[in-house]
């Protein structure tokens, strides 16, 4: 197990238009199926349908997809499809709060990003994000316009390759070195 320290230098930058594995998006609609709150019946003309409501929750998420998944190979097209998978962002503070972290599980996240379910994702006020950490292992899949117009960074190459790491890390359980990675900047 690979035991470096994760890159302290600058996390967040702003090179591109085009979407980019790792990019940081505000109002993210982070759906987690849980049991219905209520059951809702619509009748149109001689059809019933059935919705199930459960709670829905917005807020920042980040970008997993990879970016040559995304981008598009034609000529004349910026993206292959519209589909993007985001993981949510949620404070330290409120994780430690309901007991997801505890003081020790803090600084191992925040010295070397160890926890292999999260990637430690440093607070920026500048930008409006608190130190948080990046829930790996519950991905949302949407629409690209769900996030159109909400993104609030990207990620540097340091923290791009952070991100290479710990999905490698979390898919596969083979903990590789920042020297093997070299993520898409352009």
């Amino acid at each position: 197990m690979s035991h470096e320290r994760r890159p302290r230098s600058d996390y967040y930058e702003t090179r591109t238009e085009l979407l980019s594995q790792g990019d940081i998006f505000a109002d993210v609609p982070l759906a987690y199926p849980l049991p219905a709150h209520e059951l809702g019946v619509e009748s149109v003309d001689e059809t019933v349908r059935l919705f199930l409501s459960g709670p829905l929750d917005f807020g920042p998420a980040m970008l997993i997809t990879p970016t040559c998944s995304m981008r598009s190979q034609t000529p004349g097209r910026e993206y292959a499809h519209p589909v993007r998978t985001l993981v949510p962002l949620r404070s330290v503070d409120e994780l430690e709060e309901v007991g997801v972290l505890d003081a020790a599980k803090r600084g191992l996240g925040e010295r070397r990003d160890s926890l292999i379910n999260y990637m430690w994702i440093p607070g920026d006020r500048s930008i409006g994000i608190e130190d948080s950490l990046a829930l790996l292992y519950m991905p949302v899949t949407l629409h690209s316009e769900m996030i159109a117009g909400t993104r609030l960074t990207q990620l540097t190459y340091d923290g791009a390759s952070q991100l290479q790491k710990k999905l490698a890390w979390f898919a596969t359980s083979v903990l590789l070195d920042h020297a093997d990675l070299d993520p898409p900047m352009d």
